[in-house]
This record gives C-alpha cells, structure tokens and sequence, in this order.
C-alpha cells in the first residue's frame, strides 16, 4: 500500500521546500510500510504512518489526538531523530476543515455512508458516462493522481488497467476506508493512498500522466488555486479529467426536489456549482487545452427510481439526444472536461 517507492514523488505540505525523509519503524514481507514517520529537513515537520496511512496534514487539519498518542508511543525513537512533540493547534474554522468533518462523517453514519451513495443507480450511470470515455485514454503504465479520492469511488474505476495510482483525501476516515478496500480486492494496478489537504498539494512538480479530479473542486475554498496545483503536478502532455456540478437552468428543479426528497447529503464550498467559462479561465491560463460537454439532463430521483440497467440506458439515450440540440447541449448537470497540459 505505502512503499518506499512513494517517498520519491513528496514534497514537505508545510514548507514545500523539500522532500521527505523516511524513518521506518516496522514493514510487511512485500515492502510495504506499516509503521513509521515521513519528516523534512529543512522544517522539522513530521507526519505518522500508522497501519499503512500515512497522513501528510499540518496546522489545525492535522488529527491533533492521533499525534499525540503516535508521540507518546515512539517518542525515543523520534527524538532520536531530532524531532519534537507536536504543537498544540487550536480547531480551525475554514472551508476546508468543515468539509473535512463532513467527510468523516460520511465515511460511517446511519443516514447514508459514501459507499451507499456511491452505489445508487444514479451515480452508477453517471459515473459510467465519464469514466468509459477516459478510460480508453489511458496509456498502459501510465501514472494517475487522484485528487479527493474518498474512499475509493474513482480510483477504482482505473484499477483494472496496467497503470499506477495514487490518491489522497483530507478525511483520514475514508482514505482507511479506500486502503482497506484496496487491499481487499488485490487489484491489477498499483495503488498508493494518503491524507493529505488538496489546497496544497504534498508532491513534486510534472510527475503524473493523468490527474482526475471527480466531483471534488466545488469542495474546495480556491479551485481556481487547486487547479494550478493540479496542472504543476503533470507532465508536459499530461492529461487532467474533471467532473463537476454545472450552472444549468435546470439546477432550481434539482435543488427543489433534494428539498422534497433529499437522495444525497452535500456540503458544497463556495463554489457550489462551476461553469464552462470557469473551468477555461481557471485551466487554460495554466497551460492546458481544455475539452468540455455537459452531461445528465433527467434528474437524479428518476434514475434511481428506474434502478440500475434502467438508469443506466436512460443517461445514455437522453445524454445523445440533449447534446444535438444546441439549446439544451450546454445545460446538463455535470460538466465533463479534458484538460491537456501543452
């Protein structure tokens, strides 16, 4: 799950300045890093791996009580190495905490877990739309970032192919989740998951193939920011797919029936819902050659009423039919895109 081989793609989230230093207290047969700490040189700051999870947060993101108790129980051996007990950080009360609270919540909870809402006929729909279109871009041994990962949901739709992956998420609960998960099903590619804050990024600058960005910019305080982090982070040629909630006139009748009949829990960030326009003002100045269509124009209740085959043939068969009218071609709920770093 967590190799060395890992070590050689971070950079320090708290100074950006240089790479991470390893200090291994205990590794399974295959090489995989159980236990242990990631520290920088030039910062002192320390991140705990703990169980296979490593967790690259600083500041009041970080999980104040795990730290501790990582402390006290390898406190020689990290002295040792010249580092010192965590600070005491006061809560945060950001955009970005409150969503990383949301998504630990969402990991376990008896109203819905992300793995319930991942498996609805809607977003199994939905997701295939997108995904059967990137997948078949994807060049054998390529290396692909997953940003926002959750708990899995989009990572393992490229899991099947000859590639290597890596995600991470600012919620510990669902990255335990996407690791578990992983090594569960043992699949074809490899994959490495992490906690870390996607306003900025823990890894090195042209490194990735592919970066994929599923539903998670309307999540955050700056996308505008994130995607600059995004673009740093392909190589030249590198290819970012992104699916987000669109600005469609359609989006009143949407917002009216989750009030009715709410099928899902968000917690959106400033930027609830993202246009064309913002996308191309937020990419192309970056460097990269952006690809956009809309897509899903029937509401979310209704696929799901018709269950899996039925959802599934009425995303399809309405996404080719709004797209050929130039009224309605634009207005879908999501907003797919291809973006291409020159």
């Amino acid at each position: 799950m967590l190799t060395r081989a890992t070590i050689e793609l971070l950079r320090c989230p708290a100074c950006a300045e240089s790479t991470l230093e390893p200090e291994v207290f205990q590794s399974r047969s295959d090489g995989q890093i159980e236990s242990g700490v990631f520290w920088c040189r030039s910062c002192r700051s320390w991140f705990p791996i703990e169980s296979g999870l490593l967790e690259l947060l600083s500041g009041p993101l970080s999980y104040a009580d795990d730290r501790s108790r990582f402390w006290k129980a390898h406190e020689d051996r990290l002295r040792k190495i010249g580092l010192t007990a965590p600070a005491a950080v006061a809560p945060e009360d950001s955009e970005v905490a409150h969503q990383q609270s949301h998504f630990d919540w969402y990991a376990e909870n008896t109203t819905q877990t992300y793995e319930e809402y991942e498996a609805t006929p809607f977003w199994r729909a939905a997701d295939a739309l997108a995904f059967d279109e990137w997948r078949s871009r994807v060049r054998p041994g390529a290396r692909l970032l997953d940003v926002g990962c959750a708990q899995g949901r989009s990572a393992f739709q490229w899991m099947d192919l000859d590639c290597e992956i890596v995600g991470f998420d600012v919620s510990k609960a669902l990255v335990r989740q996407a690791i578990a998960r992983y090594e569960r099903t043992k699949p074809r590619a490899k994959a490495t998951f992490f906690v870390a804050d996607a306003t900025r990024f823990p890894l090195r600058s042209a490194i990735f193939d592919y970066v994929v960005g599923y539903g998670v910019l309307h999540h955050f305080p700056d996308p505008a920011a994130t995607c600059r982090e995004i673009v740093r982070t392909l190589k030249p040629g590198g290819v970012f797919f992104s699916s987000e909630n669109n600005e469609t006139i359609f989006r009143k009748l949407f917002d009216l029936l989750q009030k009715i009949h709410p099928i899902w829990h968000e917690e959106a960030g400033a930027h609830a819902q993202i246009s064309e326009r913002e996308l191309r003002d937020w990419l192309e100045p970056a460097g990269c050659q952006v690809v956009v269509r809309s897509s899903v124009f029937v509401p979310p209740h209704l696929a799901n009423w018709l269950g899996h085959a039925g959802a599934r043939a009425l995303l399809r068969a309405t996404d080719r039919l709004a797209t050929r009218f130039p009224p309605t071609r634009k207005q879908g709920g999501l907003i797919l895109a291809r973006a291409e770093k020159r």
